[in-house]
């Protein structure tokens, strides 16, 4: 069996790499990767390197990402993947294209799949947040143009049945993000802040905040606000990199700005080991990142989840919803810190697995009747 991925972003490649490595161990499967956008801009850390140090084979690298701070942008850099994945899909000829999520690089690989008869999976599908962000409407696009469906939650298999997909193409898995969290190797406390240079840091929290779209001219105030907050409740914070939307340099420059604060410490592409035990070892996450919907449950790790995004997605009770503003955001972090709130957070449980996705994943996708199921013709109105 021949399987391609696509991956165009840190997130989505640390949330399917134990499937992508799962792949390329087992001696049933012929696994490639094609790598582009932020994967290969210096501007987001070069992650790619990421990718090379898993020893994944990499057959085509597309630099689609254009630097530019527009949401035009965007659509552009989705048409270079479009026109630069073809001779790559055709080289490798798969028997499956799979990709992850509500990017671009999710819909090129839908359609690529669709005009070039080859089946597909689509992980994630059937997710909804109530945030109105152009996510919702491109997941489900994907969805619509895909042959399968890996899924994370009974609710979104639902979704994608009430969408008019035939159940015997979903696939109710839970998320791969949890095993990374499972089953990365502890390192203590002491090892971990020397390594990131700050050995007399106790209690921390770890940022990620991305920019909203339609909301890009207040990127940076807004993360300025969230910052803010930080300083009003006195707690120290590692800082990650946001992604490559519209808006983001915008947040890069502020965070570039914090390299002479004692309490702000910033970071781009941490390795995976690194992060896990990071994010094990915080008092808090604070920003908007599916990370407090999705690994910080494993942990578990409260969250404070800054404005729209994320919004409306199956959450655990770790995370807590706040509206923009400095006052309002560190009245949050408080909660989070209190006695009561970290006592129930010893009861939290993920929505989305146990650890044990990545394997079942592996299962699934192999069995895979793709002959049966290539050529939709199922009637949303039977």
């Amino acid at each position: 069996m021949r399987v391609l991925a696509f991956t165009g972003i840190r997130s989505d490649y640390d949330i399917m790499s134990g499937v992508y490595r799962a792949l390329h161990a087992d001696d049933g499967v012929t696994f490639g990767l094609i790598v582009a956008g932020a994967h290969l801009s210096p501007t987001f850390g070069m992650s790619v390197r990421h990718i090379e140090a898993d020893g994944l084979p990499i057959i085509g690298r597309i630099e689609s990402l254009l630097d530019s701070n527009t949401p035009s942008s965007r659509i552009k850099s989705a048409a270079i993947l479009l026109q630069g994945c073809l001779p790559f899909i055709e080289s490798f000829a798969p028997d499956l294209l799979i990709y992850a999520g509500d990017r671009e690089d999710v819909m090129v690989g839908a359609l690529s799949g669709a005009y070039l008869g080859i089946p597909t999976a689509h992980f994630f599908g059937g997710d909804h947040a109530t945030d109105g962000n152009v996510d919702n409407p491109v997941r489900h696009a994907a969805s619509k143009l895909s042959t399968f469906h890996f899924v994370s939650h009974e609710q979104h298999a639902r979704r994608l049945q009430r969408m008019g997909e035939d159940p015997r193409r979903i696939r109710i898995v839970g998320n791969p993000a949890i095993d990374r969290f499972v089953h990365t190797p502890h390192m203590d406390r002491a090892t971990l802040l020397r390594s990131l240079g700050r050995p007399d840091w106790s209690e921390y929290a770890v940022v990620i905040y991305h920019p909203i779209l339609g909301e890009e001219a207040n990127a940076k105030r807004y993360f300025m606000e969230l910052l803010e907050a930080l300083e009003i409740t006195g707690v120290r914070a590692f800082i990650n990199s946001p992604n490559s939307d519209a808006g983001s340099r915008d947040i890069l420059s502020a965070i570039e700005g914090l390299q002479n604060r004692e309490n702000f410490a910033a970071f781009r592409n941490l390795p995976n080991d690194v992060f896990v035990n990071l994010m094990r070892h915080a008092a808090l996450l604070v920003g908007n990142s599916s990370a407090g919907l999705l690994e910080a449950p494993s942990i578990p790790l409260g969250v404070v989840n800054v404005g729209a995004r994320q919004r409306g997605r199956i959450a655990a009770a770790n995370v807590i919803f706040v509206d923009q503003g400095a006052k309002a955001i560190a009245q949050a972090i408080q909660e989070v810190r209190s006695a009561g709130f970290q006592k129930m957070l010893r009861e939290v449980r993920s929505p989305y697995g146990n650890g044990n996705v990545v394997q079942l994943v592996v299962e699934k996708l192999k069995a895979l009747p793709l002959a049966e199921f290539r050529f939709k013709t199922e009637d949303p109105l039977t």
